[in-house]
């Protein structure tokens, strides 16, 4: 899927085909523009079925077929997943070509991977790398970061279905930012959307922002749910091994971080500078021993276990996580 990155002027583009061949309409190109983003916090709620805007595409001189199209800050300004239809006439028949697009957040920026990269502004020069060169090694980067740590250094929606264990403590496989909903055995707990708690006490991330935990002191007397029409939750209620072994919990949540940590952002720029070294080629293809008459070298067997730099998975070590079952098979 294309993407660009989050508050960037970035065009879009796209190349116009018929029965297999790049054309030149016979009319303006339109683009209509969707937001098809599931954020529960957007108020309204988001109509994936609404044009949220309409542009009129340029054409690309040098290549046949190629449209490009800038959207407005606003609507890149925050990660989402936009849908863009390009409708055109081509042979006096109405045509229409769909593509998708992700907003991202990069775990480097273009100006720190020039800079830190040591490339060149001039295309004379050797070290020179155009933008769309270092936008494919970012993305590279940042895929092999979060294949190896089990991580995304953004924020996301997400559901999860994860087994108690007679703990007060809920582990969970993602880093939680913020609770949505709270379910147990399908029964609704909490929902923070709606600001609806049904235990009368609160559930907040644990310290390290991997599981979710009672927060005890939000516990209220007997006299408060008395007064307010609720039934006090029993000793077994609120005691501390409230999730329970056996039982299964939905949690919709937004999780992630908030920012990009400097470890990930350093490890990005090794990635980047391996990306760009002339040995990649080989260990994409899990060549792992290389001779000729003159010399021979081998790969230890880490470079295919991890993210390929031994510096980047040093840097990276403390934000791999252990995989845990869980489920996302629930609505």
């Amino acid at each position: 899927m294309a993407e660009i990155y989050k508050n960037s002027d970035t065009a879009v583009t796209t190349k116009l085909f018929n029965k297999g061949v790049a054309v030149t309409p016979d009319s303006d190109v339109v683009v209509k523009v969707y937001d098809i983003t599931s954020d529960p916090l957007i108020v309204p709620p988001i109509n994936p079925n609404i044009v949220i805007s309409t542009y009129t595409a340029e054409p690309e001189e040098t290549d046949v077929g190629v449209y490009r199209v800038y959207l407005p800050l606003t609507f890149v300004n925050r990660e989402k997943k936009l849908k863009l239809e390009w409708h055109f006439n081509y042979e006096s028949e109405a045509h229409y070509h769909t593509t998708y697009l992700d907003i991202v957040t990069p775990y480097v920026s273009i100006q720190e991977a020039i800079e830190d990269l040591g490339l060149g502004s001039d295309s004379n020069d050797p070290n020179y790398k155009t933008y769309h060169e270092i936008r494919m090694a970012e993305k590279y980067a940042r895929k092999m970061v979060e294949y190896y740590t089990g991580q995304k250094f953004f924020l996301f929606d997400d559901k999860f279905t994860v087994m108690g264990n007679d703990s007060g403590t809920l582990p969970l496989p993602r880093k939680i930012h913020s609770l949505h909903t709270l379910h147990q055995n399908d029964q609704l707990w909490i929902d923070n959307l709606n600001e609806i708690n049904y235990l009368g006490y609160a559930i907040e991330p644990t310290t390290s922002g991997f599981g979710i935990e009672i927060n005890q002191s939000s516990v209220l007397d007997n006299d408060v749910y008395i007064a307010n029409g609720m039934v006090p939750p029993s000793i077994h209620d609120v005691s501390p091994n409230i999730f329970r072994r056996g039982k299964h919990y939905d949690v919709y949540a937004r999780f992630g971080w908030d920012s990009v940590p400097d470890e990930v952002k350093q490890a990005t720029i090794e990635i980047m500078k391996m990306y760009f070294s002339q040995d990649r080629a080989w260990k994409d293809r899990y060549v792992n021993k290389i001779s000729t008459t003159d010399w021979n070298f081998q790969y230890a067997s880490d470079a295919f276990s991890g993210t390929g730099s031994a510096y980047a998975d040093k840097l990276l070590l403390d934000y791999v996580v252990t995989q845990m079952v869980a489920y996302r098979d629930w609505e």
